[in-house]
């Protein structure tokens, strides 16, 4: 009779290794589930905030005219009239929305007022005032949810030193433009407020939005110097909300 081949590895030790593996099995089958629905229930929720960043990456290899008007935006050249009245515009990420003021630091009022446009800060500069002119929207809200500004500024991690942002503020005759270059972009959490200081001697403009893309987690700061006009010719700062820029 033939001796049978024993293996080297006992029977119970055999057993565990199986129950471990059969463990591991499941649970890399349960992470990789958990991967998809998350991945489902961000993209519907995040949808076309997702959508602008794969535009962004079309734009950025396959668009060869990067001047803004790839994006649809009826972009003002500049030195013409400032028109549309109170207004922000990023060509380079094809921003081009109402800026809607605040007339208190309310939760409420500036979350209403952010699915009309992006937001100016109560009690900050306005242009051609010394300070810094605050103002936020959002990088993704419910797509359902009325508002055609919900992910205005879902791109606005893309913009680098160097940039340039522009905004018409004031109406009729009064409207001026004022061009801002930025200088500093950096990510902060959300109860540093420092990021809306007001300085006497500085005019800038700080643009605010939540990142990562459909999380509420931090703050994306991008900060920018005045230099059209030169804020030489800049007026002190009021505190109080000013009734005709609405």
């Amino acid at each position: 009779m033939e001796n049978k081949k024993q293996s080297f590895m006992p029977q119970w030790l055999r057993r565990e290794l199986a129950v471990f593996g059969g463990m591991i099995l499941e649970s890399i089958k349960f992470i990789i589930v958990s991967i998809l629905i998350f991945g489902l229930v961000y993209g519907a929720i995040n949808g076309p905030a997702i959508w602008n960043n794969v535009k962004w990456w079309w734009y950025v290899n396959y668009v060869e005219d990067h001047s803004g008007k790839w994006w649809s935006a009826k972009f003002p050249d500049t030195g013409i009239a400032a028109e549309p009245f109170n207004t922000l515009f990023i060509p380079k990420i094809g921003v081009q929305a109402p800026i809607k003021v605040s007339k208190s630091r309310d939760s409420s009022e500036i979350n209403n007022l952010l699915s009309q446009g992006v937001v100016h800060y109560f009690g900050t500069a306005y242009p051609g005032e010394v300070g810094n002119v605050f103002i936020t929207g959002h990088s993704s809200y419910y797509w359902w949810s009325k508002g055609e500004y919900n992910n205005v500024f879902s791109i606005l991690d893309k913009l680098v030193v160097g940039d340039v942002v522009y905004i018409n503020y004031g109406e009729g005759a009064k409207s001026k433009r004022y061009t801002y270059k930025v200088y500093e972009i950096k990510v902060v959490f959300p109860k540093d407020l420092s990021v809306a200081d007001q300085k006497d001697n500085e005019s800038t403009l700080t643009l605010m939005t939540c990142t990562p893309v459909g999380t509420n987690y931090k703050r994306l700061i991008v900060k920018s110097h005045q230099i059209d006009p030169l804020p030489i010719g800049n007026i002190a700062r009021t505190e109080l909300y000013n009734p005709k820029t609405k």
